[in-house]
């Protein structure tokens, strides 16, 4: 995809205001991983598609940083652009604040959008750039993407306390324990609003939060949002609950009116542009949002609900899962595409299904190895026997959110990636398995998941496990499982994707995924408390893709006890066809 007429137009505007180099991050102002098309200027301008990344442009060249997921995607949609790849996590790759160094004098002018960056990467961009004058206002973005969409205006709806488990005003109470009681709180991260106030909305594309942002202060509760959004359900939800509520774009002229105020914010999931406005006339203080944490535990009506949520989709998984191979079996004509169109048709037959919680991911064969692979038109490849298909899938319902990932092994597969594949369930099973103190954190763990790959010279670039949200984002935090130092404690209730991989260029792609619950476990005459996972996804794993040989009598038990589970749990939902199919999906090894 060649988007050089776009860059030129960023150019254009870039000279106008005497910009050297600019920099387009993926974010809003909200700091969200996935965003509405009106903030993907990142897209727009590069055509590279992936959820992460960072474009930086001079008068003369352009660079896009992404990590190891998109590595592949990215050289094929970057190709003929004009700009160059920069690989993360890469030896010789040059960090942006470099690349910037080399490409511009020092005393130009770098553009780095204040709306569009945290206070924390602002401040570290700027400490590395102070040889450079910075411009964080000038719209260069709006001046130069003329057919830039709007902002989206879906109605916002009350997620009801059947699900939550929780009023909004109670959780709004709790909250204002974690912090001194003469201060406001901003929150600006779209799904910790959607969460304290119990309102979700349609505004980004498979996560159900509405564009908004709050201020709890001592006195009130308020909360920013376009009123078109408000149905009068919501307008009574807020009133019973204390929730004021003001336009959105009136966000802005409130804080310039606060003075003399203790504020609080979270420098990782609020924008610059914000503290800028904030500080002006208040004392800014830096805290982690402690929304944060406590959506991350989720309460026992959530846990039953995301329970049914496993039970639905596990449901739909395996009739997919039948048809899949029915369909190959006649020779009917199955692509990635189809197969995921047909994966979402089963997940739509269930009651209360809200949506998928991302775009389904179906790698045949060499897709597989590209890790967040996004079939098109382009590149939609037959699906066929004799190799692997990688799906990593999800749905939203009311009472929970789905994310799994499972590989198949279509007929005959070569005994090479029946060893990856069954290195891969080692970790996965090594990790679901682990025993572990409280306090422990995600990176404390990774290891577990990528042992057994070690072993052979084998790994794989992408994070073990995330958190993930109630009827909200796939991905959340503070909780996650990589090698990056992430001082996040897990605590009971915090429910965590186990997603070990591994990719071979050019050939297969395989996942294991499924979510887990951190639960207490009681260990006699254990002297702490220690911590463990219950799996809450329902599904097979391929038994057909595993060597046997290379499991171990403690790995089969587990595997021959979840299948167990899978298949007590399931076959209440499926008929007597779907019950046998499965019950030899399940077998023991």
């Amino acid at each position: 995809m060649q988007n050089t007429e776009h860059i030129e137009r960023l150019r254009q505007a870039m000279n106008a205001h005497g910009i050297a180099a600019i920099v387009i991050p993926t974010d809003d102002p909200h700091s969200s991983e996935y965003v509405c098309d009106r903030f993907k200027a990142r897209e727009h301008f590069s055509g590279f598609t992936g959820s992460a990344g960072t474009l930086a442009v001079t008068a003369d060249k352009a660079a896009l940083w992404t990590d190891s997921r998109y590595f592949l995607q990215a050289e094929m949609q970057l190709e003929g652009s004009g700009i160059e790849l920069m690989k993360m996590g890469v030896d010789t790759t040059p960090t942006l604040n470099k690349w910037i160094c080399a490409n511009v004098t020092k005393g130009q002018t770098v553009a780095i959008p204040a709306e569009l960056f945290s206070i924390s990467m602002m401040s570290s961009l700027k400490t590395a750039l102070r040889d450079y004058a910075i411009d964080g206002e000038s719209d260069i973005i709006g001046e130069s993407w003329a057919d830039r969409p709007p902002m989206p205006c879906t109605k916002a709806f009350v997620h009801e306390e059947k699900y939550a488990g929780e009023t909004a005003a109670a959780k709004i109470a709790r909250l204002k324990t974690f912090y001194p009681s003469d201060c406001a709180l901003i929150i600006s991260a779209l799904d910790e609003i959607a969460w304290l106030f119990n309102i979700r909305g349609n505004d980004v594309e498979y996560n159900p939060v509405t564009y908004s942002y709050a201020i709890i202060t001592p006195e009130e509760s308020l909360l920013f949002i376009d009123s078109k959004k408000l149905t009068a359900e919501v307008e009574a939800h807020c009133e019973q609950n204390g929730i004021k509520v003001q336009e959105y774009d009136d966000f802005e002229r409130h804080i310039n009116g606060m003075s003399g105020m203790k504020v609080l914010m979270d420098k990782d999931h609020t924008n610059a542009h914000i503290f800028d406005t904030a500080a002006k006339n208040n004392r800014v203080f830096f805290m982690q949002s402690p929304v944060s944490k406590m959506k991350a535990a989720k309460n026992e009506t959530q846990i039953a609900g995301t329970r049914l949520a496993m039970e639905k989709d596990g449901a739909a998984l395996v009739r997919f899962w039948m048809w899949l191979e029915n369909a190959l079996a006649t020779g009917d004509n199955v692509t990635e595409i189809s197969a995921a169109e047909k994966l979402h048709d089963f997940r739509a037959e269930l009651p209360d299904f809200a949506g998928e919680s991302f775009s389904t991911i179906a790698g045949y064969g060499a897709h597989g190895a590209i890790v967040h692979y996004s079939a098109t038109a382009e590149t939609d490849t037959e699906i066929k026997y004799g190799s692997l298909l990688l799906v990593d899938s999800g749905a939203q319902f009311p009472h929970g959110t789905t994310d799994i990932t499972r590989t198949f092994a279509l007929g005959n597969v070569p005994d090479i990636a029946r060893r990856d594949f069954t290195l891969v369930l080692k970790g996965h099973i090594a990790l679901a398995s682990a025993v572990f103190p409280a306090g422990t954190a995600g990176y404390n763990l990774d290891t577990l998941a990528k042992q057994y790959l070690w072993k052979y010279g084998l790994d794989y670039g992408h994070g073990t496990g995330h958190g993930v949200g109630h009827f909200l984002c796939v991905h959340e935090g503070p909780q996650n499982i990589s090698p990056r130092t992430n001082s996040a404690p897990f605590i009971p209730g915090m429910i965590t994707s186990d997603e070990p991989g591994y990719y071979k260029a050019g050939e297969y792609g395989i996942r294991h995924e499924n979510l887990t619950l951190v639960v207490r476990k009681d260990i006699k005459g254990s002297e702490k408390q220690f911590l463990g996972f219950e799996v809450l996804t329902l599904c097979p794993f391929d038994v057909n893709g595993m060597d046997i040989a290379l499991l171990t009598t403690e790995e089969k038990t587990w595997l021959n006890n979840y299948h167990n589970t899978v298949l007590r749990r399931l076959s209440p939902m499926l008929n007597n066809e779907e019950q046998a199919w499965l019950a030899n999906k399940c077998r023991h090894i």
